[in-house]
């Protein structure tokens, strides 16, 4: 007979923790209506997303009246790499 090292305890099957049980899984009617709630999720969808891209459209044009080169990062990043390079110099 082999020993087994660590904590090997006994557990009369009465006292063991049983696990819990998970409710059925719900299963939809195989002839339902689905395509329908499908049809209705994507226009839903579609019309948010159209929201969305007209908001952010909207907040471009407000950020570039307010500053011409607010998307103008290479030039923000070409300033800043002279910066560096001039008090080298």
């Amino acid at each position: 007979m082999m020993k087994k090292y660590g904590l090997q305890l006994r557990v009369n099957p009465s006292q063991q923790k049983k696990q819990p049980q998970r409710p059925p899984i719900s299963t939809s009617n195989i002839f339902g209506n689905d395509e329908d709630d499908d049809v209705n999720a994507k226009i839903a969808r579609q019309a948010t997303k159209k929201n969305v891209l007209k908001d952010i459209e909207e907040r471009h044009k407000k950020a570039m009246e307010e500053d011409p080169s607010v998307f103008d990062y290479d030039g923000v990043f070409d300033q800043i790499q002279e910066a560096k390079v001039k008090p080298l110099i």
